[in-house]
């Protein structure tokens, strides 16, 4: 089985929110086999912060999905 790349971007990485999706969504890579590439952009400017994004596809906004969906996310 060929090991795909997924991209993930946390927007809002230093708000309370985003740091528990922070690891919340490092946890779960470490569990998965695919890799995980993770980038976090500090922002405290936007409303609706953290935002989740997965390859590029805003996946979750305002809020920190639970690791069954953060799974569910990674294995599209």
């Amino acid at each position: 089985m060929e090991m795909k790349i997924i991209i993930v971007k946390i927007i809002g990485s230093n708000t309370i929110r985003g740091i528990k999706l922070r690891r919340s969504v490092l946890k779960i890579a470490n569990e998965i086999e695919d890799r995980v590439v993770i980038n976090l952009v500090d922002d405290n400017e936007k409303d609706n912060l953290p935002l989740l994004y997965i390859n590029d596809e805003l996946v979750s906004k305002g809020r920190v999905p639970s690791d069954k969906e953060i799974r569910k996310y990674l294995k599209k």
